[in-house]
């Protein structure tokens, strides 16, 4: 079992993505006019949970890897 993501540009792609459709809202929201604020903030608030949705799920050797075990703990 992997004890490092070997997948960890197609995580962070997915986080770029996701937060380049939704950053303008959440800045708004939350009433920052920083940018870098803003990234920062997301990834705070949000990060956790993307990283749980893709090592937990959307990976392709979810099964064949620790780490999503490790997070649970």
């Amino acid at each position: 079992m992997a004890d490092q993501c070997i997948h960890l540009t197609e995580l962070l792609q997915c986080e770029i993505e996701i937060m380049e459709r939704h950053l303008a809202r959440h800045k708004w929201f939350n009433s920052i006019p920083n940018e870098s604020e803003g990234i920062a903030d997301f990834i705070e608030k949000y990060g956790w949970l993307m990283r749980e949705l893709y090592c937990g799920y959307a990976c392709p050797d979810r099964d064949k890897c620790n780490l999503p075990i490790k997070m649970n703990q």
